[in-house]
Order: structure tokens, then sequence, then C-alpha cells
């Protein structure tokens, strides 16, 4: 390389960190710094694909926040477990990852590959960490020049990774005392409050495609535990529905406190088709729940109804749900349809 390609190269990178710097100094929005670090990340490396996993605390699992060069929707609902693949390696260990040819390393996932028929050869995959907190991890797959990425590359992204962790860092401690507010405080499940603001942040916004799965959950008789056991019983099961709903759902899903004895339980999906699998899990899982509070003490049951629809027009979505389980009320807890099948 002669002087004026080491002088290119160099004016790149500075121009590469210069960049990242004023992104993660000027916002504490979650959403755009990941789209500005991998923005960046795209221009500089020239990566076939390359994406962006957020650890879920509650799940201790990876989910897809940013995925490029393939079809999100195609791996929305993939999850790995930490230590699960190279990704799951590096959110375990809190270790960066240069793997020159992916299938001959035992750490390798194929999950992605087989959902997608993507061939991964070279990964780079490096941890957002801060303070021993892993927030997630970013990984590079390919180049498309078909060669492979350098140890020159794999410590300029460790840099950029370094970076981008005190940005998400800050971004997700602002995000957690911004919802302070919007938490229930005996629960720790988000209140009415935050419903209603996601209501009218969604409502008629046709852009807005994706879709969702909704299930609305209320205690059966629940004065009744209150007065014959007293608040704290029924403090208990209250915190013990809700430490169950949120082992359900993944990071960009939401459980709501509604009301003194209601839960409203938000799955979001960008296909459509997906949904009736999505709602047979949710309704399998809380199957599962009333097995289990009935075994609680006090023992307590409930009862719920599911839908599906848009999430700009949430209002129907939850209208639907109310009306599934005033049904299911109605024939003992079954769902009309399938009373009808069992009466036949």
């Amino acid at each position: 390389m002669d002087d004026s390609q080491t002088d290119g190269a160099d004016h790149s990178l500075l121009h590469l960190y210069a960049s990242i710097g004023k992104l993660i100094t000027s916002s504490l929005d979650f959403r755009q710094i990941v789209e500005g670090v991998m923005k960046e990340i795209q221009t500089f490396f020239n990566p076939t694909h390359w994406s962006l996993m957020r650890v879920d605390a509650n799940s201790d699992e990876l989910f897809f926040v940013v995925a490029e060069g393939i079809d999100l929707k195609r791996i929305e609902n993939i999850r790995l477990k930490t230590g699960e693949g190279i990704a799951g390696y590096v959110a375990q260990t809190g270790e960066p990852v240069f793997v020159p040819d992916a299938r001959s390393d035992d750490r390798f996932s194929r999950k992605v590959d087989e959902q997608t028929g993507f061939e991964t050869r070279s990964v780079m995959a490096v941890p957002l960490r801060f303070r021993e907190r892993v927030y997630g991890v970013i990984e590079l797959i390919n180049r498309y020049d078909g060669g492979g990425y350098t140890h020159q590359d794999f410590i300029v992204i460790q840099t950029i990774a370094d970076f981008a962790a005190i940005a998400f860092a800050n971004a997700m401690l602002y995000e957690e005392t911004r919802d302070l507010a919007h938490r229930d405080p005996l629960t720790g499940v988000f209140n009415r409050r935050r419903l209603e603001a996601l209501r009218a942040e969604w409502t008629g916004r046709r852009s807005e495609d994706r879709g969702c799965a909704l299930a609305v959950i209320d205690l059966d008789n629940f004065k009744a535990i209150n007065d014959g056991a007293g608040h704290q019983a029924g403090d208990r099961a209250l915190c013990y529905i809700a430490h169950y709903l949120q082992l359900l759902i993944r990071g960009t899903d939401r459980i709501f406190r509604i009301g003194g004895d209601e839960f409203l339980v938000l799955i979001q999906n960008s296909s459509p088709d997906k949904l009736p699998e999505i709602l047979g899990r949710l309704e399998a899982s809380l199957n599962r729940l009333q097995e289990r509070c009935g075994d609680h003490d006090p023992a307590f049951a409930f009862s719920y109804g599911l839908s599906t629809g848009r999430l700009d027009d949430l209002d129907s979505v939850m209208h639907q749900a109310d009306l599934d389980m005033y049904s299911r009320k109605k024939n003992g807890g079954v769902h009309p349809r399938l009373q009808e099948s069992a009466d036949s």
C-alpha cells in the first residue's frame, strides 16, 4: 500500500470515528442510535449481512433489533439463548469473536441459515458491553467483495462497539428512568398510562404495518381473596401472575396492568400469517398458568380473552379480546368454537 492509499484509509477511519462520536453524544433515542451506528458500519465494512441483537434481561435471550441484507420478518421470531451460536457466546462471555470460517467453528449455530437459506462464511461478532453488562451483540457476516475480514477490521469494529455501548447504556438508562412513570409500582409491569400513550402513538398511523396478538386477563372473584385472606395475599397473587406473564414475552412485547385485577399482554409481529401460531402458543401458556394459579396459596383463578389485529387499530383489537373473554366465561372458560366441537 502506497502513501496515498494509507492516507485514504486513515481518513476513512477518522471520518468513521468522528461520525460515531457525534452520533452517540447527540441522542438518547435508542432506535436512532442503532440505525446511525449500523449505517456507518455498512459504509465502512461493506458486509453482505450485518445485525444487532439485544439481550432480553427477562429471558436471558438474544433477539434481532436490526438486520440488514435479509428480511427482518423472516428472523424476528428467532431467539438465541446466551451461549447459543457465535452471537450467544459473545453475549455470555463478553468477549469479541473473529471467525474466518464459520462452518468449521463449533460455536456456530445454523438456525438463521436454515431459516433463510443464507450461507454464513466469515463472522465478526462483538459485544456492546459497558461496566460489566452486555447490552447486545453486533455481528458482521461475509464481505461483498468475497474476501475475508482482517484483524485490522476486527480492531475497528471492537472500537465502534465500545463507543456504541456507552451510548446504548445511556439511552437505556434514560428509557428506564422515563419508564418509572409508566410502571405499576406493585408488579413492575407497564401501567394503563403507558398503554394509552402507545395507543395514541399508533392509532391512525397507516404506515404502521405491524400486526399484534393480544390477551386480556381478569382475575376471578379477586375481592373475595382480599376479603378472605387479606390484601397482602391479593398482592402476592397479582405479583405471581405478572411474573409468569413476563416470562412469556420477548423484548419488543409488553405486559400492562390496566386495572386493579386486570392485565393485558401485547405481542407484536409484522407477519400476519404467523399471528394464529403466536395466539395458539399464548393460549397454551395461559392454560398452563391457570393450572399453576390453582396450586398457589391462596388458590385463585382468572379468565382471559384473545384476539389479533393491527397495532394502528388497537382499540378494536382490545374490544375483540374483551368479547372473547366474555364468551369464554359464558362457556365455562372454553372458547365458543371449541365448546361447539365438544357438544357435537
